[in-house]
């Protein structure tokens, strides 16, 4: 058992004592003292009667007596009661004060006319400054308390708020630092009326997080780009402004929707933790949208922002095929080379594929002949690659591939032996 909880019990066990004893006690010290000054009264008048029985005088002086011991004992039992109810109390406030410590960042002490008398150390460590030489400063250099609103006094002074009233400040510490605070005004637990508790609450930290989340809900609502967060079972969690007005669908449809399709391999690679982000290019509609895809651990979604390149298309497609063209491809394999000198537990690989012969079917079916081949073999290729795999074609009948994080070697020629079995059945060409 604790100090503290010793105390509560002897506290208790006193009040419980005083509270069954102090009905007699209180009724004695109604009657005791009238009755001995009756016994006494009676003792002179018997002393002076000469009828007086012999016994009268001794039986009124062991009355007397008795009356007197009895009244010094109720008075000693209620002085030994008031004085546990008086530790108790004392106790008491100490756990209060205690437990205001423990419950705010500071306290700083001030004077009945706005002074400051004292400070802890929590408020010490707040505004920068030791105990000591906080004694030194003026309350107005610490705090910035809302200005008073009463007309008879300067309006630019600042007012303590009423007991118990939590108001907003602005605090200053000893390097410039701006701080948020909340502030209490309270009686301290051994109030004597000279002085107050200001009980200060440390916001800094959350009113700049507020202000950044709000800064970064202000770019996100009005970017002209469609942002969302998509959670782990595909449902679409958050969508920005614009998001909504492009794809009014997109909260319904979730994960069946083109914008999100094959998020799945996508998201078990980031939740791995390889990479931050990935980029990737997907068709809706007539539009090409490249997207940079971000796993936000404390969440568990994935944030997607999309941006319309459909007027890149032409730079970076091949006309013929409709594939990513020489250039797009180069960027897409920067990328993923820079991934994997960063990270060695990274592998990709990249396949070049010509068509054997090829110049002999345009000399004999005709150059119109040798471009469906061409857009056949590439519909072909692009249904044998995984999600984050890119097939391009580079010019002529030559095409590359990267595959976008393989395990290890055998995984990108099982990957190629599928390529060529599908390119080995026959092509039905008009």
């Amino acid at each position: 058992m604790t100090a503290d909880q010793q105390s509560d019990s002897s506290g208790r066990q006193a009040a419980a004592s005083f509270a069954t004893g102090r009905p007699l006690t209180e009724l004695w010290l109604r009657i005791g003292p009238g009755a001995l000054v009756l016994a006494l009264l009676a003792l002179a008048a018997l002393d002076a009667s000469p009828d007086t029985p012999a016994w009268a005088p001794p039986l009124l002086v062991a009355v007397a007596v008795a009356a007197g011991l009895a009244l010094s004992v109720a008075i000693g039992r209620l002085q030994r009661a008031w004085a546990a109810v008086h530790q108790q109390r004392m106790d008491h406030e100490r756990r209060c004060s205690q437990t205001l410590e423990r419950a705010a960042d500071g306290i700083l002490s001030v004077d009945i006319e706005g002074r400051l008398a004292g400070a802890d150390e929590g408020a010490a460590e707040l505004f920068g400054y030791s105990v000591g030489e906080l004694s030194e400063v003026a309350l107005s250099t610490l705090i910035q308390l809302p200005t008073g609103t009463d007309e008879s006094v300067d309006n630019a002074a600042p007012s303590l708020p009423a007991f118990g009233e939590k108001v907003r400040a602005r605090g200053t510490s000893r390097t410039k630092r701006s701080l948020a605070l909340d502030v209490i005004c309270v009686a301290p637990p051994r109030a004597d009326g000279s002085q107050i508790w200001l009980l200060l609450w440390d916001r800094t930290e959350l009113a700049e997080t507020k202000r950044k989340l709000a800064r970064l809900e202000f770019i996100a609502e009005e970017s002209p780009h469609p942002i969302l967060e998509v959670d782990a079972a595909g449902d679409v969690s958050f969508t920005n402004a614009a998001a909504d007005r492009l794809f009014p669908e997109l909260k319904v449809q979730a994960s069946a929707h083109l914008l999100l399709q094959d998020l799945d391999t996508t998201s078990e690679r980031l939740r791995r933790g390889r990479e931050s982000s990935l980029i990737r290019e997907i068709t809706v509609g007539a539009s090409l949208w490249e997207q940079h895809i971000a796993y936000v651990p404390s969440t568990g979604t994935l944030r997607i922002f999309s941006y319309d390149v459909t007027d890149r298309r032409e730079a970076l497609r091949d006309t013929l095929t409709s594939l990513p063209n020489r250039a797009s491809f180069m960027r897409r394999l920067n990328r993923v080379a820079a991934l994997a000198d960063g990270d060695p537990s990274y592998a990709f690989a990249v396949l070049f594929l010509d068509l054997d012969r090829f110049k002999v079917l345009n000399d004999t079916l005709g150059h119109a002949t040798g471009d469906d081949l061409l857009k056949a073999v590439a519909g072909r290729l692009e249904t044998c690659l995984r999600p984050n795999d890119l097939v391009a074609r580079l010019g002529g009948d030559e095409f590359t591939i990267l595959l976008d994080g393989v395990r290890d070697q055998a995984e990108a020629e099982a990957i190629t032996a599928r390529i060529l079995q599908r390119l080995h059945a026959p092509f039905d060409l008009r």
